[in-house]
């Protein structure tokens, strides 16, 4: 295996699931910013969409960062309390702790997703 030519090569594990990340993040930044009669999605499941998005978050910054996974939650962590606190200054929306509530819930469950998988992993190697 080569040596990285760029410096984010070193911190990036599988490129296109990174692009995915960083283009899952640019749609929800501008989706902030739009007025909730432009969104394409249904208003009355928010809190569900907030689970989806920081769980599936949490997997592709799992599977596409060369980070400690503290490091990856303090770097979700830090986007989900921001997201909830940018919603201050635009004028249509509102930031919530229910809204901060489930983004954090997606994010606990992406990481016991991932335990599991690694639990399971090792239960199945050690099995062989």
């Amino acid at each position: 295996m080569s040596k990285p030519r760029y410096r984010w090569q070193r911190r990036v594990r599988h490129p296109w699931v990174f692009a995915l990340m960083l283009a899952s993040l640019v749609i929800f930044c501008v989706m902030l910013w739009l007025p909730t009669q432009y969104l394409l999605v249904d208003g009355s499941n928010d809190k569900q969409h907030h689970i989806g998005f920081f769980f599936g978050l949490t997997l592709l910054c799992w599977f596409s960062l060369r980070y400690h996974p503290a490091w990856q939650l303090c770097m979700l962590l830090l986007f989900a309390v921001l997201s909830e606190l940018s919603q201050h200054w635009v004028p249509h929306r509102h930031s919530s702790w229910d809204d901060l509530q489930a983004n954090l819930s997606g994010i606990a469950l992406g990481y016991v997703l991932l335990i599991l998988i690694k639990l399971g992993k090792k239960f199945l190697s050690k099995g062989s």
